[in-house]
């Protein structure tokens, strides 16, 4: 695993909740970016702690974390009274908040320095997570533990610090890898299991959000479950990743790489749909099409206007776009204020339905102009259809105005 330095990266706002009140604090942000989104999965949220995506407020402790190797994400010699734990952590890796001062009673409590019954004011991680499933969360954490001064940890949601989500308590399993879910109250310093938890009210994407109670805390992995009769065991299941979808390609106009404006043949074109000497939209290919069942279109040109309604005179280089097909070589005409401005013919094709796109030129448009387009159905007597031959029926998908 590479470890990736703290870098700072200048002034920043934070609202943050501290039990009941909400503090404006401007704070200098240190971030460290690890790029892995979370989504809960099944009702299930399972992160490794030392995935966080921020980190902020951490002038005077700060999350490191530790490799298989025992090494710092940050070099120097802090004050830590153990050695590392990576053996047993899940992935051989966890964080840590150092310096640690206090390690027993006897030593000086120190709120704001080496204690902070307050969560979101000292060393705050952040950690995107989308649920798909609002509701209530069990926090589980995983944690290792040498004393009654580096066991306690506050978790929070989208800058609040709900009351239930603060003082995750580790008591038990002492100097090994331990689970708890367990929140410390005044009747109850150890607390009981399953009584921590965050309330999720809506789907979508938040922010999980860990910050210190005390010094010298370890913590593993970290676990949101809706189910409160689960519990983990071991090393957990693997962290629940985000998969972020493909974004979709370029279906159309695919050859177009520069645009002022497209004209879609069925939206921006004007034509008398269901008329005898009309177009018709071929849905499936997003285009405007010739009817060629009827033999009364066949090689007859239609055709469908556009009037330009941009109120200021401008240039462009104007682009026909056709589809090609493998029935015939259907021709097309372009005219500009009833003047002819482009004849083209479709290429042969070993590909039906591919775009050919035809370039008519720079071309002025002033508002009240007609751009009208016509094609044709025709074949070229290759694919044979019952007793004559198929017929390319002239698609075209529209024109484009590019700049110039």
């Amino acid at each position: 695993m590479k470890l990736l330095p703290l870098s700072l990266i200048g002034l920043s706002i934070l609202t943050v909740s501290c039990a009941n009140t909400k503090q404006q604090i401007e704070i200098e942000k240190e971030v460290v970016t690890v790029n892995k989104n979370y989504a809960e999965k099944n009702g299930l949220v399972v992160i490794e702690a030392e995935n966080f995506s921020t980190q902020v407020l951490s002038d005077k402790r700060r999350w490191l974390i530790f490799d298989e190797n025992g090494t710092a994400s940050e070099p120097g010699l802090y004050a830590d009274p153990d050695t590392p734990h990576s053996a047993g952590a899940s992935g051989n890796s966890y964080i840590e908040i150092l310096p640690d001062n206090r390690t027993n009673h006897d030593e000086k409590l120190i709120p704001g320095e080496n204690f902070m019954p307050t969560p979101g004011v000292m060393a705050v991680l952040t950690y995107p997570v989308y649920f798909s499933e609002p509701g209530r969360y069990i926090i589980w954490g995983r944690a290792f533990s040498t004393g009654p001064e580096d066991n306690g940890f506050h978790f929070g949601l989208d800058g609040v610090w709900q009351e239930k989500s603060q003082r995750l308590q580790f008591c038990q399993g002492k100097h090994q890898w331990t689970w708890s879910s367990q929140q410390r109250v005044p009747e109850n310093h150890c607390g009981t299991p399953k009584t921590l938890w965050l309330d999720v009210e809506k789907a979508g994407q938040h922010t999980l959000m860990l910050s210190m109670r005390e010094d010298g805390a370890e913590l593993d992995k970290i676990i949101l479950s809706k189910d409160q009769s689960y519990t983990p065991e071991g090393l957990g299941p693997a962290e629940t990743f985000y998969q972020t979808p493909k974004l979709e390609e370029k279906k159309v106009y695919k050859d177009i790489d520069n645009y002022a404006y497209i004209l879609n043949s069925k939206d921006s074109f004007n034509f008398e749909n269901g008329t005898a000497d009309s177009y018709y939209f071929d849905k499936g290919r997003g285009v405007l099409a010739i009817n060629a069942g009827k033999p009364e279109l066949r090689n007859k040109f239609i055709s469908a206007s556009y009037i330009h309604k941009k109120p200021k005179p401008q240039s462009f280089n104007m682009k026909l776009v056709t589809l090609t097909e493998l029935d015939g070589e259907s021709e097309y005409k372009v005219l500009l204020n009833g003047k002819l401005i482009g004849d083209f013919k479709n290429p042969e094709t070993n590909l039906d339905y591919k775009e050919a796109v035809f370039d008519l030129g720079l071309i002025e448009l002033k508002k009240g102009d007609e751009i009208t387009v016509k094609s044709n159905a025709v074949t070229n007597g290759k694919i044979p259809e019952g007793d004559i031959t198929a017929f390319a029926r002239g698609r075209w998908r529209g024109v484009v105005l590019q700049h110039p």
